[in-house]
């Protein structure tokens, strides 16, 4: 099976592993498939986020700018244009299969837009909705397997504007294979088909002691620590001995049964206490809210848990009351 996206639900800002795309991407990994982008849609989503990033530096230059006539600015480090535009790329790269496009298809897309034909808007344009289409296209009469395609793009691919059904004239084009061909609009779309939702409750006891080492690990080394004051100048090695972790508040926000694994998003209050002779200088413990991706064995039991954003983090001078 192969589960191909379009451009308009890839994030164009943020983090690329928003909940739904981390969603389908853990159960595509447990259904043994691949997500995919064509390669039309890799350059769109690339292009889209050095235009926005652009106009974001242009931006905050400007504010400095204001700012400094008023008082002097201390320099800090922001990224530069490139330096953001190739770690958008590479984070496209590492999730997803690339669908290159085909020579033939180039032709025929441009051939589209001049005919205006679908996706090809009437007013002769749309070429590349064209390719994105004949790429998935020949992938899926190629492979044996089926297709889970998403786009929002009801216009173009749908049979009207907002109808979530794949337009007649496309649907001919897959021949005796339309019945393994199905279209969404939305990615919580491809899951609700995929998938199924379950109710599950997890417990500190769930945890066990060495994924609770895994997550210390995961927090200490997490890419937002920087965001946090306590931190903002900090190493990982700067938190000090961590004797433990403690979960509280746990929060199943989702979960989903396939292929007889279950897999999830939680939300947790956290408190990491600190040895002893680190209290004067730093605190007795590390808190906050995390929030990550987890998967259960039949028991019940947390067998990986992915430590996706950060809350809060704080170091405590004396253990918070839970």
């Amino acid at each position: 099976m192969l589960i191909v996206l379009d451009a308009n639900l890839l994030p164009r800002q943020g983090r690329l592993h928003s909940v739904a795309i981390s969603t389908l991407l853990r159960v595509a990994a447990a259904l043994d498939s691949q997500v995919a982008i064509t390669s039309i849609v890799l350059a769109e989503s690339i292009n889209a986020r050095r235009q926005d990033a652009e106009e974001a530096l242009d931006r905050h230059g400007k504010a400095l700018s204001d700012l400094s006539k008023y008082c002097q600015v201390d320099s800090y480090y922001v990224p530069s244009l490139d330096a953001i535009v190739q770690q958008w790329e590479k984070q496209l790269r590492d999730t997803f299969l690339i669908l290159e496009l085909d020579g033939n298809d180039a032709k025929e897309a441009l051939e589209r837009e001049a005919a205006r034909q679908k996706p090809a808007k009437a007013n002769g344009t749309g070429a590349r909705d064209s390719a994105i289409w004949l790429s998935v296209k020949r992938r899926h009469l190629n492979n044996l397997d089926s297709t889970h395609f998403a786009s929002n793009n009801t216009n173009d691919f749908g049979t009207k504007k907002g109808d979530p059904s794949l337009h007649p004239e496309l649907a001919r084009e897959l021949g005796g294979r339309t019945s393994d061909f199905h279209y969404h609009t939305t990615i919580n779309s491809v899951i609700d088909a995929l998938c199924s939702s379950v109710q599950i409750k997890l417990m500190p006891e769930s945890f066990p002691e060495e994924l609770s080492l895994s997550i210390i690990e995961q927090v200490i080394e997490h890419e937002d620590l920087a965001e946090f004051p306590d931190f903002s100048n900090r190493s990982p090695e700067d938190f000090g001995p961590i004797e433990s972790l403690e979960l509280s508040d746990i929060k199943v926000r989702s979960a989903y049964s396939v292929s007889g694994v279950t897999v999830g998003f939680a939300t947790a209050y956290f408190d990491m206490p600190l040895a002893p002779e680190v209290h004067a200088a730093l605190g007795t413990a590390v808190s906050g809210r995390l929030g990550g991706w987890f998967e259960v064995a039949d028991s019940e039991r947390v067998i990986q848990f992915d430590v996706t954003l950060l809350r809060e983090l704080a170091y405590q001078h004396e253990h918070p009351a839970k």
